[in-house]
């Protein structure tokens, strides 16, 4: 269970004990205070019970964690991958400066090798860019898509009519009740928490295909121009030393 889990957990149980609690929202990151704002102040609106709303957040923030951390874990495999291939001319130079070869005075005299960096800096600052933008959109979405489902609810299980409910929440697309029909009670909230976790479930699936074409994306960038500029920068370098060297 993760903290911000645990926390509701314990706010839920002592106000089920009685206890006048007075949940603070500052404690929790900025994603889990906006929606517990956004549901306690819709349980107040709907008369219902904090304890519940709190039980609810606590099992969905858990679940939402877990799934940030699978895909977190997921991601950094090409991140890694990338920044070995990245990091390959400076290891080759530091080895080359280990192994004596007088890499830097070639370096500083002028040749073909000059042409050959510039032309291996402009190639790896493609690939950097390139790179980059494929890692951005593999990043894992942020946002919950369900959370307004679960405001809804709410209203629902302590006997707001499913319309009525819904004016507590007028950024949720009608379109996203429209199989419910009408009514309230326990059978329609389990029906609108299951289409919340389902929402979830799929934006889960959504952002794992995306890492994983991104493991396979990354692999072109890192073939037609960071290894090329490898070449250019590092090993032709170090051969045009070792020549002029014997």
């Amino acid at each position: 269970m993760s903290t911000e889990g645990k926390t509701l957990r314990q706010y839920a149980e002592l106000i089920r004990a009685g206890h006048l609690v007075e949940v603070d929202v500052s404690k929790f990151s900025e994603a889990t205070a906006a929606d517990l704002s956004l549901l306690i102040e819709v349980t107040k609106q709907a008369g219902g019970p904090i304890a519940v709303t709190l039980d609810r957040l606590s099992k969905v923030v858990n679940t939402r964690d877990q799934a940030q951390n699978d895909l977190a874990l997921a991601v950094a495999g090409p991140k890694a991958s990338t920044r070995l291939v990245m990091s390959l001319p400076v290891l080759v130079f530091i080895g080359a400066g280990i192994a004596g070869i007088p890499i830097l005075r070639m370096l500083w005299q002028p040749s073909i090798v000059w042409l050959s960096l510039v032309l291996g800096v402009a190639m790896f600052w493609l690939g950097f860019r390139w790179t980059s933008k494929i890692l951005r959109k593999a990043e894992p979405t942020k946002t919950d898509p369900g959370m307004e489902l679960e405001a809804i609810a709410i209203g629902v299980q302590a006997g707001l009519p499913l319309s009525v409910a819904q004016e507590l929440v007028p950024n949720l697309p009608a379109s996203e009740l429209q199989d419910f029909g009408e009514g309230s009670g326990v059978a329609i909230h389990q029906l609108i928490t299951d289409r919340a976790d389902s929402k979830r479930i799929d934006q889960f699936n959504s952002d794992r295909l995306k890492i994983q074409k991104a493991a396979v994306s990354v692999l072109w960038p890192l073939g037609l121009t960071v290894l090329p500029a490898f070449v250019l920068i590092a090993i032709v370098p170090i051969g045009a030393a070792l020549i002029q060297n014997q």
